[in-house]
This record gives C-alpha cells, sequence and structure tokens, in this order.
C-alpha cells in the first residue's frame, strides 16, 4: 500500500507537447527553466517542434508535428504576438485534440496575440505566465 501511494503521488507527465511560433523559439525553449527557477519544477519533459518542413508542404508539416507529438500526455500552447492564426498551430490544436491531451495556454508578458481560433472551440486551461500557475496546471 506504501509504494502505490507513492507511485501515485508522484505520477509524473512525461512528455509536454510545446507549441510555439519559431520566432519566440528562445523564450519558448526556456520553460523548463523558467517553472523551476521561479515557481516550481514541471513533472516531466517539455518536447519541441524542431524542424521547420514548411518548405514540404502540408502533409509533412503534418507528419513532423504528429511524430514530435507522438507519446505526449498534455499540450502546452504558448501565445506571443503573431501566431493566433498561425497554419502550424491550428495543425497542432487539431492533433492534439485527437490524441486527447490535455490542453493548457499561455501567454507571453506583453504580448497582444490572441488565442489561437482552434482552441477557441475546444476545451483547455488558460493560465497566466507565472511559473508557479503553469508548473500547477501542468502536474495535475
Amino acid at each position: 500500500m506504501l509504494i502505490f501511494n507513492y507511485i501515485k503521488e508522484y505520477k509524473v507527465a512525461n512528455r509536454i507537447f510545446v507549441s510555439y511560433n519559431f520566432n519566440d523559439r528562445e523564450m519558448s525553449r526556456s520553460i523548463k527553466s523558467f517553472t523551476q527557477s521561479y515557481g516550481g519544477p514541471v513533472r516531466g519533459n517539455f518536447i519541441f517542434v524542431e524542424n521547420d518542413v514548411s518548405a514540404y508542404g502540408d502533409a509533412a508539416i503534418d507528419n513532423e508535428i504528429k511524430n514530435v507529438m507522438s507519446g505526449c500526455d498534455s499540450a502546452f500552447f504558448v501565445v506571443g504576438n503573431n501566431n493566433h492564426n498561425s497554419p502550424w498551430i491550428n495543425r497542432e490544436v487539431v492533433l492534439a485534440m485527437s490524441k486527447g491531451l490535455k490542453i493548457v495556454v499561455s501567454s507571453f508578458p506583453n504580448s497582444n496575440g490572441g488565442v489561437p481560433n482552434q482552441l477557441r472551440k475546444i476545451p483547455h486551461t488558460e493560465v497566466k505566465w507565472k511559473p508557479s500557475d503553469i508548473a500547477n496546471e501542468l502536474n495535475k
């Protein structure tokens, strides 16, 4: 019984897909250290699309997203100034929803971008760009 309680208490969201605009790459890639330093660690690993395959067409984009999102438990959508209508992000929303991933959204401070259009249509949780809020929601 003691082992079961220990395992239950420390359940880990192993893989968290991060959706972000390539123009916001530097800030998006710092999420793990940001949450650990200022609010509490997010249990699990942040997973990012690394390759821009858009020159190869829609099928290549879909395959890249599917491959990276494979095995993820949740999706964290980072909203900046210009990504709310991005075709990549809208595809990521559709794929995350089709996989039944938990969806969490947060906006960079001082950004004026809106929640991606596809996200407005489905259940999701929005949190402030505050490390403890991000960590608490992703750790649920």
